[in-house]
């Protein structure tokens, strides 16, 4: 384990394991009432403007092999959320699920009301406002995302895990403290 100007370094294997981490928030340095598995990936940056190049299915295609050749991922097994972290993220997903389903029942709804009824344009915004809520939902799914909420990323080589900014509660417990 490393630590240098905010951010912990974490080998991935250690973090991988159940019972490696510990019992605190890293975000708050509350006690953990929730012990999460998931897997955390890299930024990739690829190279390249993806205006310039080709600007068709294959050239998106190639970009997509590109990231995908570059993404790590590492395994992460009882990572600790306190009980802000697992109601922030309860709230953001519920956020998300809202307006996700919510627009798809009313894009499809007001599609389905218009073609019974006559004469009733309005329902064209309706299903407009329901369509656009679909990809809106995107975002508070992020807000509650576990990368967003741990503070932790896999490093470009996949070898790590970084955790920026944890708490104090959190970094006394790791080994080598």
């Amino acid at each position: 384990m490393s630590r240098q100007s905010g951010v912990i370094t974490l080998p991935a294997d250690v973090v991988g394991q159940p019972g490696n981490l510990p019992r605190h928030c890293a975000r708050h340095g509350l006690p953990a009432v929730r012990q999460q598995d998931f897997v955390l990936q890299s930024k990739v940056k690829v190279e390249g403007n993806r205006f310039l190049t080709q600007s068709n299915v294959i050239g998106m295609g190639e970009r997509l092999s590109d990231y995908g050749k570059k993404v790590r991922t590492a395994d992460v097994k009882g990572w600790p959320l306190c009980r802000k972290c697992t109601s922030t993220r309860a709230l953001w997903l519920a956020v998300a699920s809202v307006m996700f389903f919510g627009g798809l029942a009313t894009f499809v709804g007001s599609l389905v009301v218009a073609t019974v009824a006559d004469d009733m344009q309005w329902l064209g915004g309706v299903a407009f406002a329901g369509f656009a809520l679909l990809p809106l939902a995107a975002f508070p799914f992020t807000l509650g995302s576990l990368p967003r909420l741990t503070g932790a990323r896999t490093s470009p080589d996949g070898a790590s895990v970084l955790i920026e900014n944890p708490s104090d509660a959190f970094a006394a417990e790791l080994p080598g403290q």
